[in-house]
């Protein structure tokens, strides 16, 4: 299956060969976080299974997102319902989902266990369509804006978890205001606002997690470009391109001007490279956290730390506690 741009309220179908539910019908159903500065820096951009046609983002305003190999696939939002009724609007407050019903009742947080979104997406000439729903969403913390919703999806008349790790175990999901091809990685520029399912483990809900939150800021700088960078950072993907050097497991430590995460002194490590929303602007090959790398692109040295022009610093792990 060609591998298109990641899409609407996100999560992802991944279909070998015939996908299922063709004929599917219906629809009635104070922050304090302890961020580690050595982390476990797995591969994928967003769950083992979010690469290809996916459920990356959505509205509500009848639009449809083509596929980039082409105008005749596409992905699109057929309708949500909350307990049945048909919602008009739906925003982001940070990672909060918020639902405008018809009678003008804005519900949000764990309200949210009521919702479901149908869609629609046609791709090598088949027409698909599959409902995702949300059961249960949690706060990180008291008066966080960092929520975590457990999604499932129907196939086959049955629901499915959206959002499961390598082992098949289930995980929840970060909402995001985004959308991000998922060969690339790159973050698409799309002119209706989106929401992105980013689940957790994963590089978009990890960067997240580890502050680099895209809807805030530090010191009067956005953090939309640091989690762009982080989700580079985490796969590994010096170039840019969406190519991974890395292992799920492999720790790295991460650093950054702006204090998000800091120097752990119980840490030793050696600079590995800088990093933009681009890839690596910065690279010391002979600290590549997996030894003899293939690199596909040229990366110059890193020199004085942060000199480089990136916003993050990763650095790989030489001892530790």
């Amino acid at each position: 299956m060609t591998v298109r741009a990641a899409w609407i309220f996100s999560g992802v179908v991944l279909c070998a060969g015939a996908c299922d539910d063709v004929d599917e019908v219906g629809f009635d159903e104070s922050e304090e976080v302890d961020l580690r500065a050595v982390v476990d820096n797995g591969w994928s951009l967003n769950g083992w299974s979010l690469n290809g046609w996916s459920l990356n983002g959505w509205s509500l305003n009848g639009w449809s997102l083509n596929g980039d190999g082409g105008t005749t696939d596409y992905i699109k939002v057929l309708e949500a319902k909350y307990s049945g009724d048909v919602v008009p609007n739906t925003w982001l407050v940070g990672s909060e989902l918020h639902v405008k019903l018809d009678n003008g009742t804005v519900l949000r947080g764990a309200a949210m266990n009521k919702l479901k979104v149908r869609y629609e997406m046609k791709d090598g000439g088949q027409t698909r369509r599959k409902t995702v729903r949300i059961t249960n969403a949690t706060q990180l913390a008291p008066g966080s804006d960092v929520w975590f919703y457990d999604l499932d999806i129907k196939e086959n008349g049955d629901w499915y978890p959206l959002c499961v790790d390598g082992g098949g175990n289930k995980t929840q999901a970060i909402l995001l205001g985004d959308v991000w091809n998922p060969g690339t990685g790159a973050r698409r520029s799309v002119n209706v606002p989106t929401i992105t399912y980013a689940c957790r483990g994963a590089a978009l809900a990890k960067c997240v997690e580890w502050g680099y939150k895209p809807w805030t800021s530090a010191g009067n700088t956005s953090l939309r470009d640091f989690h762009q960078a982080c989700s580079r950072m985490v796969r590994a993907d010096y170039c840019g391109t969406g190519t991974p050097h890395t292992v799920n497991g492999t720790p790295i430590h991460v650093l950054d001007q702006k204090g998000v995460q800091v120097v752990d002194p119980n840490v030793g490590y050696a600079i590995e490279a800088e990093w933009g929303p681009n890839g690596a602007t910065c690279l010391n090959s002979a600290n590549t956290r997996i030894a003899n790398q293939n690199i596909e692109c040229q990366i110059p040295a890193c020199g004085a730390s942060f000199s480089s022009g990136g916003v993050i610093q990763s650095g790989k792990v030489l001892s530790g506690p």
